[in-house]
C-alpha cells in the first residue's frame, strides 16, 4: 500500500486513483467482494463433488470463533497479492501499452506467487490455470468498480471459502466439507474428465468473470 502511495505521489496523485479511500461508495464493494468470492468457489465447490462422487457433509460442530479468526488472517494477503498484482503497476502497464501486455504481464507474476509446482506437474497445470482465471476476476474488479476494494473483496472471499469454509477434509471452521468416495481404478488418461475437472472447479469464477466482464464500467469518481 505504501509502494503504491509512493508512485502515485511522484504524479502528484493519490491512492484514490486505485479506489482506495473511505467512501462509502468504494468501501461498499469490500463485502459485496466477499460475497462474491465465497459463492464462486461454493458453486465449483458443490460441482466438483458431483463429479467425483464425493459426499458433502454439513459440519454441525463449526467453531465460529476461528472462522472469524481465519477471516481476520486471510485479508491482508489477499490485500498484499492486489496492491502487487493489480494497483499502479497493472493500470501503468495498461497506460503505457494496452490491456493484453498489462494481463499477460500480471498473470506471470501473479502465478509465480504461488507454489504451483509442490503438487506436481499435473497438479501445477490445474493450479495456474485457477490463478489466471482469478486474475481475470480480480482485474475486472478492479477496472469496472473502479476500486481495489472489489478485487481485495472477491480475492478475500476466495482465500477463505477455499482454505477453511468448503474444505477437502473436515476442520473447525469448515462449514461443509467432503467424504470422500470410493475411487475406482483408473482407466488411464481421460481428457475429458480432466478438462470438466477444470470447468467444475473453477465454474464460480468463470460465471463471475463473465459477469464482470459485461458489467458497465462505474464513472470515475
Amino acid at each position: 500500500m505504501l509502494a503504491n502511495w509512493f508512485l502515485y505521489r511522484t504524479e502528484g496523485k493519490n491512492l484514490g486513483e486505485l479506489g482506495f479511500n473511505l467512501k462509502g461508495e468504494n468501501i461498499k464493494f469490500l463485502p459485496i467482494g466477499l460475497f462474491l468470492g465465497i459463492m464462486a468457489v461454493l458453486i465449483g465447490f458443490y460441482l466438483k463433488s458431483l463429479l467425483t462422487g464425493d459426499k458433502i457433509i454439513f459440519n454441525e460442530n463449526i467453531h465460529f470463533q476461528e472462522m472469524l479468526k481465519q477471516l481476520y488472517w486471510i485479508l491482508p494477503t489477499a490485500a498484499v497479492q492486489e496492491f502487487i498484482c493489480r494497483s499502479y503497476g497493472y493500470k501503468k502497464l495498461i497506460e503505457t501499452y494496452n490491456l493484453t501486455i498489462a494481463n499477460l504481464i500480471t498473470v506471470v507474476v501473479f502465478v509465480s506467487m504461488h507454489n504451483v509446482f509442490n503438487i506436481g506437474i499435473f497438479g501445477a497445470i490445474l493450479y495456474s490455470i485457477s490463478i489466471i482465471i482469478g486474475h481475470f476476476v480480480f482485474a475486472n474488479a478492479l477496472l469496472k468498480s473502479g476500486t481495489i476494494f472489489f478485487a481485495i473483496g472477491i480475492h478475500w472471499g476466495s482465500n477463505i471459502a477455499n482454505n477453511q469454509l468448503f474444505t477437502d477434509q473436515k476442520l473447525s471452521a469448515s462449514i461443509l466439507f467432503l467424504e470422500k468416495a470410493v475411487q475406482q481404478d483408473s482407466s488411464g488418461f481421460n481428457p475429458i474428465g480432466i478438462l470438466l475437472y477444470i470447468i467444475a472447479l473453477n465454474i464460480g469464477f468463470i460465471l463471475l468473470w463473465v459477469f464482470l466482464s459485461k458489467w458497465r464500467k462505474r464513472k470515475e469518481q
